[in-house]
């Protein structure tokens, strides 16, 4: 194992073998650099100095030894700094400098190239070419003889790059090298050596044109900067590129035409994917395919579908010894048209290298030569970027043992239902993914350095590659930018895709999602648009048929073309949502492309959907509900959803909940005054009877805002009084009695008799959940005379209740009962079974405690099956609670836990936590068979208000 680990090609880096990095002054770096740029030799003091100083002071050699003191103490223990009689030598081995693994690796592949091993040659170059991070000693202030030893590596470095370039040519791999060496001569453009592999890259790729402006622009280049004209090799090689007599075959023998893109550098997750793929490849002991196999990958713009598949092909090249070819259809180029299948074939069959001549005009015999050059061949054939099947059916091999691969932001119907093509789809990467492949790009120090920064890029990111790549080029190129201020140019929405934008237009995300939506019909386009509107975080078809006011059938078919494209995504059946960003980009086109008016028109309609919707369904699981308020019927042609019965209203609230909120909130921007406050009435139920006490004080706190830009009292006392019970339930005791106040001084300023008895009802629950057992029944008992006067039996019924449970729990049983029974008769004459379970649950109480614990178990399991019926799933876990309490008290151990575990569970599932605690007291007291009374402990529905 190494004692060090010493880094000299790029910035100077010393590293304890675990990892820690040693930190230097800047002397101390020098004196490193020098060493190393020399190591294993023998630096003497004078070339010393002349290094660290331009003009060595007169203490020069006495700072020099301190600098070198101070640097052997700072190096890991074991590091050889050895001092001799004329300088110091820094002695290493291969594997602890990156100087001498980057010097032992381009050895070994000019070995490897004289031996003839070309594909072993490359292998060493790459990893020599790996060894460098920028240029040698970068950042580290260095003078005098030092620097020509920079130059020579820099010289060493760029010979290898063309080392390796020639030997990827002779591999048959053109596409491979054109990016790096346009990179090389935008940094040496005067290197005629470089320009040669240029253009033959370009022409052994099949293009041509390319290759002969390669020429011209490196005689511009060679004029200008040395008044010479290109030497001799090079203008042979443009003659022979005009005359169509370049060897397109640069393959060493047999070794198979390989026209793949390089492999993907920074890759992270996606084993599942590749897995799939994998499947695609038959097993040894399986019988041969009878036709060859087309997969389409297809996903999002930006998912990383060409990635996936440039990784995967690279990884089974020898399972197609023929060849392995690859065509960008430039489908969704934002600066491109489409590729012809006519374009596409000439490439192809430039890739198969049959002399110029025998390329046919026609398209057809051009079809046919390419089927002809592939029957019988194992090739592996990359398509990428189609936008449609035509782009792709010409271009599928004939031979059953070849596999095609296409990738596509489209899923290609047509191409699986007529060739029986496999369909992969792309999703983005999970957050766990999405962080390795920050790791691999920014490195685990940056990342743990600012963990919580990270996390936020990545949750911006929503798990696309492109803008995780988009944010770690920001990073790398600015390293002064931290990962906090990216984070939070991430954060707001308006701003987010301009903080993803690229000075590319086939990087930008902007452009890429534009690209997709650019080829879409202007119907199709258009509901993209209006999707920009809803404020949830998904929507239904029939809230979608009214948000773009088209019928059901045809918003269905708009909304599957926009999933074919991957803008949309039907995550369960009926319900569609798009990723985050592609969601921003579709606001944006909804400002853009949508009038005031339209956008108007449309968030009208949407927010009619929910709210009669919801009133519907509220009635539904509410029918007796106090106070029920009647709504103005939709507009024509926009209709409710029909709900069957109140378990449908049920599930339709579950699925709605977030979206229901979130258009609350989208007609609060509207100024849709009296919708806000009505969606927090329509909603009142549900959030009560699912513990969402925290969702009622929000809607009724934002109804209360609404309701100040209404005329006259009635609205504005019926929210205080609904805020008031909504704050009373949520434990904001000091909050409701000020709303209860300002609706009950509004209620009799009035004179609405109905107003003052729910407020009063209202009142007595709030003090008795306080056990203000003495007020709350005042409360009531002026509740009751209010609601004897309005003739109301159901009201009157549930205050009856309430007063009925207060008294028990002030151990008055006798009036309790009678009460509750009287309140009984009532509702079951108007057929009220959400009040009859809360009656029920208080004569179980009533009889448990006057010794009756049969009747009481009686009455539980009466107002548990009631409350399961009615989905009331807060008071179903009350009534379990006291049921557990009364089989506790006969001695039923067995089956008081497991009602107690029952309640726990939705307590738990409510996230309810004074009452999970509760419950798992009563668990623990039972197991001890030590039952204790617990403070508070005496959950309970006092009817509908």
């Amino acid at each position: 194992m190494a004692d060090a680990i010493f880094k000299v090609l790029g910035p100077v880096r010393v590293c304890w073998p675990d990892g820690r990095q040693v930190q230097l002054s800047g002397k101390q770096r020098a004196v490193l650099a020098s060493l190393l740029l020399n190591v294993n030799t023998l630096v003497s003091q004078e070339r010393l100095m002349a290094a660290l100083w331009e003009d060595p002071p007169a203490s020069a050699i006495s700072n020099l030894h301190t600098h070198v003191a101070q640097l052997r103490r700072a190096l890991p223990t074991g590091a050889r700094l050895l001092t001799e009689e004329a300088g110091y030598i820094l002695a290493a081995a291969t594997e602890e400098l990156d100087l001498l693994e980057f010097e032992q690796a381009v050895r070994l592949a000019r070995d490897r190239t004289e031996q003839g091993d070309v594909r072993a040659a490359v292998r060493e170059f790459e990893r020599a070419l790996s060894m460098w991070r920028g240029r040698p000693a970068e950042g580290t202030k260095l003078a005098g003889p030092v620097l020509a030893r920079v130059a020579e590596l820099e010289e060493r470095l760029a010979a290898a790059r063309l080392d390796w370039a020639e030997a990827k040519l002779a591999l048959g791999m053109p596409m491979e090298v054109i990016e790096d060496l346009r990179l090389f001569l935008a940094e040496q453009p005067l290197r005629e050596s470089a320009w040669r592999l240029l253009m033959l890259a370009h022409s052994r790729a099949g293009q041509r044109d390319k290759a002969l402006e390669a020429f011209r622009h490196a005689r511009s280049v060679l004029i200008d900067e040395l008044g010479l004209e290109p030497g001799a090799e090079l203008q042979q090689l443009q003659a022979a590129i005009l005359a169509g007599t370049v060897p397109l075959n640069g393959t060493a023998p047999g070794t198979p035409i390989c026209r793949l893109p390089s492999d993907v550098r920074h890759f992270s997750g996606r084993q599942a994917e590749l897995a799939t793929l994998d499947e695609l490849l038959p097993r040894a002991e399986e019988e041969p395919p009878r036709a060859a196999t087309t997969c389409v990958i297809s996903g999002t713009g930006g998912v990383g579908k060409t990635s996936l598949a440039v990784r995967w092909a690279h990884s089974v090249r020898e399972r197609f010894p023929d060849g392995q070819l690859y065509v960008d259809l430039q489908g969704f180029s934002s600066a491109a048209t489409p590729l012809s299948r006519t374009e596409a074939v000439r490439i192809l069959l430039g890739f198969l290298q049959p002399p110029h001549s025998r390329i046919p005009s026609a398209f057809d015999e051009q079809i046919m030569l390419y089927r002809n050059l592939l029957t019988g061949k194992r090739v592996l054939i990359l398509l990428d970027n189609a936008r449609e099947p035509d782009q792709v059916r010409p271009l599928l091999p004939p031979s059953p043992e070849s596999l095609t691969l296409v990738t596509s932001r489209t899923v290609l119907t047509g191409l699986i239902a007529a060739e029986g093509a496999q369909l992969l789809r792309l999703a983005p990467l999970s957050a766990a993914q999405a962080g390795e492949l920050l790791k691999h790009r920014l490195g685990k120090d940056r990342i743990a350095d600012e963990r919580e920064a990270a996390d936020d890029i990545i949750r911006a990111c929503a798990g696309l590659p492109l803008a995780l790549g988009i944010v770690a080029a920001r990073a790398i190129v600015d390293e002064g930018l931290s990962l906090a201020a990216l984070a939070e140019e991430l954060q707001a929405e308006t701003t987010r895709l301009d903080a993803l934008r690229t000075e590319e237009v086939r990087t930008d995300l902007r452009e890429v999602f534009g690209s997709s939506y650019r080829v879409l019909a202007p119907e199709t386009a258009e509901t993209f648009a209006y999707l920009g509107l809803v404020p949830g975080p998904d929507i239904s078809l029939l809230a979608a048929a009214n948000l773009i006011g088209q019928p059901v059938s045809r918003t269905r078919t708009l909304l599957r073309t926009l999933e074919t494209a991957h803008l949309l995504h039907q995550h369960v059946p009926g319900r569609y949502r798009m990723h985050d960003l592609v969601r921003l980009y579709a606001i944006e086109r909804a400002i853009l492309d949508l009038s005031v008016d339209d956008r108007a028109a449309a968030v009208h309609r949407l927010v009619a959907f929910f709210l009669h919707t919801s009133y519907a369904a509220d009635r539904l699981i509410s029918p007796y509900r106090l106070g029920a308020r009647a709504l103005d019927p939709p507009a024509p042609a926009r209709l409710p959803h029909a709900l069957a019965d109140a378990a449908a209203a049920q599930a339709w609230f579950r699925a709605e909940h977030a979206g229901l909120l979130a258009v609350q909130e989208l007609a609060v921007k509207h100024d849709l005054h009296v919708a806000v406050w009505q969606l927090a009435w329509t909603l009142n139920t549900f959030h009560q009877r699912h513990n969402l006490l925290q969702n009622s004080v929000s809607t009724w706190r934002i109804a209360s805002s609404a309701a100040e830009h209404l005329p006259g009292p009635a609205v504005h006392a019926l929210v205080h009084q609904m805020l008031g019970r909504a704050c009373a339930g949520a434990g904001l005791h000091e909050e409701s009695q000020s709303h209860f106040a300002e609706a009950l001084d509004l209620y009799e300023r009035s004179g609405d008799i109905a107003g003052q008895a729910y407020v009063r009802h209202s009142l007595g629950i709030a003090w008795g959940d306080q056990h203000e057992h003495e007020r709350a029944l005042f409360q009531l008992e002026q509740a009751l005379r209010l609601y004897e006067d309005l003739d109301d039996d159901v009201a009157e019924a549930n205050a009856l209740n309430s007063l009925g449970w207060n008294q028990a729990l002030l151990a008055d049983f006798g009036n309790a009962r009678a009460h509750c029974e009287q309140a009984l008769a009532l509702l079951r004459r108007h057929g009220d079974r959400v009040g009859e379970a809360a009656v029920l649950d208080s004569l179980g109480y009533i009889a448990g405690h006057t010794g009756q614990h049969a009747r009481s178990l009686d009455y539980y399991h009466q107002a548990l099956r009631l409350r399961r019926e009615n989905g009331n799933t807060s008071q179903e876990a009350e009534t379990l609670s006291h049921l557990g309490d009364t089989y506790h008290a006969l001695g039923r151990h067995a089956e008081a836990a497991r009602a107690w575990n029952q309640a726990l569970a939705i307590y738990r599932a409510q996230h309810h936590t004074a009452k999970i605690k509760n419950v798992n007291t009563r668990l623990a007291a039972s197991a001890s068979r030590a039952f204790p009374q617990v403070n508070g402990w005496l959950p309970h529905s006092q009817g509908a208000v």
